[in-house]
């Protein structure tokens, strides 16, 4: 994986703070129905926060980098089974790597970036169209 300097780290860091504000409070359709939520569930995607933050913690230890699951406790962990992802975000925007690597904290970028450009791929206004 390239490594990225301070200054990039930061800036790619706060785009994914801008996208993770774009997505947090859009309402994203499950199950049958359309984007407008009629005749199916709907959801927000921060209440997918925990499980943003926990595939990137699988996606770490598959990588055989344990220091990205240290690191993302002790900026993020809000209890058990909880996580604040804009706190890992400011984190990441301030530079505060703690103890972690530049390669975990490119890692963490770089898995973040992906999912969430995915979200907000698979759940833009242009794919939902109510008949």
């Amino acid at each position: 994986m390239l490594a990225f300097s301070g200054n990039n780290r930061r800036r790619r860091a706060s785009d994914l703070t801008e996208m993770w504000g774009r997505l947090s409070s859009q309402h994203l359709s499950g199950g049958q129905g359309c984007g407008c939520s009629f005749g199916g569930l709907m959801f927000q995607a921060s209440d997918f926060e925990l499980d943003i933050v926990e595939f990137v913690i699988g996606d770490a230890a598959k990588a055989d980098l344990p220091g990205v699951e240290t690191y993302i406790d002790a900026i993020a962990k809000r209890g058990p089974d909880r996580y604040s992802l804009r706190a890992l975000l400011k984190a990441l925007e301030e530079g505060d790597a703690r103890s972690a690597s530049d390669v975990e904290i490119d890692f963490v970028i770089e898995r973040l970036k992906t999912t969430l450009s995915n979200i907000e791929q698979a759940h833009s206004k242009g794919r939902f169209v109510c008949d």
